[in-house]
């Protein structure tokens, strides 16, 4: 009955118990929100964890095609795969294109941390994003003027 209980509180938050012990959320059950953190026109999901407490956390991010992500860096370091679309992404302290490697569906990279680094969404993409926290400040821009939280 628990069970039974559990599984329907679950599913009214849009997760799916699959089994006692075992959580898992239906990718058309995905609540997408505006990426506060960079600038407008990605969307984020927080799919396991939370960057500001101790352990691992993971996330989704949808870029539009053409979206552009400044030079930044993250306090811990990051693993991505991509999981839809033509992802470039470049180390550097400024955006430039020709330091732009492509990723596409299935790749896979590591970002470590306090590395400069942009991006663009040569399609439309969708990458999955680990890290482990906590960390009190996720994402630091290179140019203070790109953080679209100022």
């Amino acid at each position: 009955m628990a069970l039974a209980a559990s599984a329907a509180a679950g599913a009214e938050e849009g997760w799916r118990l699959i089994m006692k012990g075992h959580d898992a959320i239906a990718a058309a059950d995905l609540r997408w929100s505006d990426a506060g953190t960079i600038p407008s026109g990605a969307k984020t999901v927080m799919l396991y964890g939370d960057p500001a407490k101790p352990g691992p956390y993971v996330f989704r991010v949808s870029f539009p095609a053409g979206y552009k992500l400044p030079a930044h860096r993250h306090p811990d370091q990051r693993s991505v795969t991509v999981l839809k679309g033509s992802y470039w992404s470049g180390v550097g302290e400024t955006y430039a294109q020709d330091k732009l490697k492509k990723f596409g569906p299935r790749d896979f990279y590591i970002t470590e941390a306090r590395v400069p680094h942009f991006a663009w969404a040569e399609t439309e993409v969708v990458i999955q994003e680990m890290g482990i926290g906590p960390v009190s400040d996720p994402i630091e821009y290179v140019n203070a003027a790109d953080d679209p939280r100022k």
